[in-house]
């Protein structure tokens, strides 16, 4: 409270003298401390101090200044990459230089032209979740849109790491145990975050303790350890021309990447973090866009009036680069974008190498600094009515020349953007 370097900060003192407020908040009432961190801006203004170590800003043109790019060396907050358990994970990576070499081993995965390349498969899958879709209508069944929409994303991210997919979209109810994993393991962020040695631990607990406890994760963790104790030589002997195409067959083959880059044990984090944030993210966008497209009839006959516009092809199948001129289409869905927001979380960056100065106030190098996506994506000054859904907001911006896009955060930005973010809009 008076010793501190934040001590100027604004905020309560009961968050400035520990985790106390936090943890409450957070595990207690189970993820509910950013609508608190909400009601202390509205208290103590654009910038406040919640928690001992960690600055929170409400300030959508200060977003950049925290999530950088180019050579200002920016760590993460090692307290928001200890929950799952996945160290060796670029996503995880805390250091800037190390975040920035392993990076540079995947970027040539998710390039513009990989994702031109993995246009059939897409579509190909596309094809067969609108085939489940006319079963149900002819079934007269009541459709899970985030499940389906997950076993599409799925499907792609799977077959874009591994070269091969289960076929998740033929199972019922597009009902499979990787996700059920994925949401055990959220169901648990908020505590693993305080006790980050929380899924270390219960990776280390036989599959039967484990299934006591979180029976959805165990699925998890046994599906990886089976791929672990195969080890790479599966992958490496598979000479199809997907498995070539995979990124963990082409990370383990590569010879420029360090030995101890390239084991399958980093390749399954790297794989877990992947899978996760290119299916249940992505396929909550969808979701949500669907939504209010059905309560948004007018929206519907608009983007539909635009889409027949388009001169007829072969089977129906518009490459990316023709969808990616339709300026309704944008609309759609960059509006899909800031209403699904992504991760809401705080994900806080660390200036290495200088002080940072917001209006009179400097913060110290070494701070975690964070800004949700929620008070981006919901800020009246860039987007008026946030809470409606309009679609044209996003053609008359580009009319005006606002650079609207780039109050987008559900990808984050800067050097730690999102690496799937190309597939990501392509699905």
């Amino acid at each position: 409270l008076y010793l501190h370097p934040l001590r100027k900060i604004p905020g309560p003192k009961l968050a400035a003298i520990g985790p106390y407020l936090e943890f409450y908040h957070e595990v207690i009432r189970d993820g509910q401390y950013l609508w608190e961190i909400s009601k202390m801006h509205e208290g103590y203004g654009p910038i406040v101090r919640v928690n001992a170590r960690e600055v929170h800003i409400r300030d959508s043109s200060y977003y950049t200044t925290i999530y950088t790019a180019g050579s200002r060396k920016t760590n993460k907050d090692p307290a928001t990459v200890g929950a799952f358990d996945v160290p060796s994970a670029t996503a995880a990576t805390v250091d800037h230089d190390h975040h920035r070499s392993r990076r540079g081993y995947l970027n040539p995965y998710f390039s513009k032209r990989t994702i031109t390349n993995l246009e059939p498969f897409i579509h190909e899958r596309v094809t067969k979740l609108l085939t489940r879709f006319q079963q149900h209508l002819d079934d007269d069944q009541v459709l899970s849109l985030d499940g389906a929409f997950c076993a599409l994303t799925a499907d792609v991210i799977t077959n874009r790491f591994y070269g091969k997919h289960n076929d998740y979209l033929s199972l019922p109810d597009f009902h499979f145990v990787v996700r059920d994993g994925f949401l055990g393991l959220t169901k648990i962020y908020h505590l693993a975050r305080f006790l980050p040695g929380l899924v270390t631990i219960l990776k280390r607990l036989p599959y039967s303790c484990i299934r006591m406890i979180a029976p959805s994760v165990c699925d998890l963790l046994q599906m990886r350890d089976e791929i672990q104790d195969r080890g790479g030589e599966e992958f490496l002997s598979n000479k199809s021309h997907e498995a070539k195409s995979s990124i963990l067959f082409g990370a383990l083959a590569d010879s420029h990447i360090p030995s101890h880059e390239r084991t399958v044990e980093r390749m399954l984090d790297e794989g877990t973090v992947i899978l996760f944030a290119g299916t249940e993210t992505t396929s909550r966008t969808l979701a949500i866009t669907v939504l209010y497209l059905l309560t948004h009839p007018e929206c519907l006959k608009k983007l539909r009036e635009e889409l027949n516009s388009l001169p007829p092809v072969k089977d129906g199948q518009y490459s990316l680069a023709t969808l990616e001129n339709l300026p309704y289409l944008n609309g759609v869905i960059h509006e899909g974008f800031r209403h699904a927001f992504g991760p809401i979380s705080r994900s806080g960056r660390v200036a290495t190498q200088e002080n940072l100065k917001y209006k009179e106030h400097v913060i110290p190098k070494g701070t975690p600094i964070s800004q949700s996506t929620y008070f981006m994506h919901t800020d009246p000054k860039n987007f008026p009515e946030p809470e409606k859904f309009k679609p044209e907001r996003w053609i008359e911006a580009q009319q005006k020349g606002i650079p609207l896009k780039k109050y987008i955060t559900n990808f984050s930005q800067g050097s730690r953007q999102c690496i799937g973010y190309t597939i990501a809009v392509g699905e």
